[in-house]
């Protein structure tokens, strides 16, 4: 059995249990000349006390007091400690201390680290920017394939956030989406193997994009497109209501699903109401048609069926209908001034929803981590690692991994119905991916399920979840 401290060349003395774990130990391995003269003549000089922050265990903090010894070099006087391995001096904490705040750096809020370490969350903020500065470093993403590109509000300003659609990850998130700041981010990657671009109508990327990668492909993302017939068919909604008392106004935004919703989309029943309403009102029949006939855009199988059919709904959009940019001027303005772009769907068949997705992430991080910094939204939306397909796909219980336990011992009484894979897959969702004994949150892969007693049938209320790095420390307390 491995003892509870688990670090080489280290040895426990006593264990106390309390709010914190706190591990008496001492370091077995001596000096072998003095550290400032490097003579071999020395003695001791009476211990010396230091304590040491280390990662969890059991869901407790823990400290280590270290018993060192201090000597004395008989040939120069000067007096030195003991030196230790697999310590952090300069954050008087153990490596392992070190690496876990810098794993869980992306994926937890900074209070609830420092609060599972014991350490003030400052010390935890310090070495989150030291390993962001180390990454930042060495970071030079490749524009490879296809590159989405968007925009986010982080901290209260728009960020100009680029992906890769082919591979399917983050590139990179700049601090605003000027044309300057984009011009010069493609300038710097004008070499890069780029196929094409997709993005939403911002004259400042099409401007960067044709000065730096002339001829390259721009592909607007037709679910900003399709978005802005919605919103044109509702703010017709809107007007007409305006003329009607304010119950059917009510009963009319209560229904406005049925407007919303494609008309294939709808059974039965939705069709029979949607039909009484629209015949009732004539402006807003105009406003649902010329919505479903501009989606019809995007059902085609050829540009040419496209192309015919939006030069048809150009052409039948009524004037009255065309007053503000909230009702279908927008649209029929942007199909007219984006129409190249636009219509490049039909060759290329890429969207942006990928980037869409990302932005939604960086917007929770922004949510969880109030008070984060730019520089630290930007470094989890680039380092931290993506969730996995399982994390997305709890009912596939066959793509979950088998719990890797050995019953090779015949008093171990295992129920016949018990499923491995089932009860790993329950704990996951009932500890949200985070290990129970450090309490870090890590990937799916790293995580294991184990035995609580195994004395006792295995089951859910007998299991336990476990990163890789706890389960030796875990074991060495596992009856206790």
């Amino acid at each position: 059995m491995t003892d509870i401290l688990d670090l080489p060349n280290w040895a426990v003395l006593s264990v106390e249990r309390g709010n914190e774990l706190i591990i008496n130990a001492e370091h077995l391995i001596q000096p072998e000349c003095c550290l400032k003269c490097g003579s071999k003549s020395f003695y001791k000089h009476g211990p010396k006390s230091a304590s040491y922050r280390d990662s969890p265990v059991r869901g407790s903090p823990v400290v280590i007091n270290a018993t060192l010894k201090r000597y004395r070099c008989r040939v120069c006087g000067g007096t030195f400690i003991q030196p230790v391995t697999g310590m952090q001096l300069d954050m008087r904490m153990t490596e392992r201390c070190y690496e876990y705040i810098k794993s869980q750096a992306f994926d937890d809020t900074f209070t609830r680290i420092a609060n599972n370490i014991g350490c003030d969350d400052k010390t935890v903020r310090s070495i989150a920017h030291e390993y962001i500065a180390d990454l930042n470093r060495y970071y030079e993403p490749t524009l490879v394939g296809w590159i989405g590109i968007d925009e986010t509000t982080i901290d209260g300003k728009l960020r100009f956030v680029v992906c890769d659609l082919t591979n399917r990850r983050p590139l990179d998130m700049l601090p605003d989406r000027e044309y300057a700041t984009v011009s010069n981010y493609l300038w710097k990657h004008r070499n890069d193997p780029v196929e094409g671009f997709s993005m939403d109508m911002w004259k400042a990327y099409k401007k960067a994009i044709n000065t730096v990668f002339p001829g390259t492909p721009i592909v607007i993302d037709k679910f900003h497109v399709v978005r802005m017939a919605n919103i044109a068919m509702d703010e017709i909604r809107k007007r007409v209501a305006k003329k009607k008392t304010s119950a059917t106004g009510l009963d009319w935004k209560r229904k406005k699903v049925l407007l919303r919703l494609r008309a294939h989309k709808l059974d039965e029943h939705g069709k029979f109401n949607l039909d009484m309403w629209l015949d009732n009102e004539p402006d807003l029949a105009i406003a649902y048609y010329l919505k479903e006939l501009f989606y019809t855009i995007y059902d085609q199988k050829t540009k040419d069926d496209a192309i015919e059919i939006l030069d048809e709904w150009l052409s039948i959009v009524p004037d009255e209908m065309c007053k503000t940019k909230l009702d279908f001027k927008a649209l029929k303005t942007a199909a007219t001034n984006w129409r190249k772009e636009l219509l490049a769907y039909f060759d290329h068949r890429i969207t942006n929803g990928y980037t869409e997705a990302l932005n939604g992430v960086a917007k929770v991080m922004n949510r969880q981590g109030r008070g984060y910094s730019y520089e630290m939204i930007r470094a989890k939306f680039l380092f931290r690692k993506m969730p996995s397909e399982e994390h997305f796909n709890y009912e596939k219980l066959g793509s979950i991994v088998a719990i890797n336990e050995q019953v090779n011992d015949p008093s171990i009484v295992i129920s016949a119905r018990t499923n491995y894979a089932n009860i790993r897959h329950l704990l996951l969702i009932k500890y949200e991916y985070r290990c129970q004994s450090c309490l870090g949150i890590f990937h799916s892969s790293e995580l294991m399920a184990t035995w609580l007693n195994k004395n006792k049938e295995y089951s859910v209320n007998n299991a336990t979840l476990l990163c890789k790095q706890c389960r030796n420390r875990f074991d060495s307390t596992r009856n206790e």
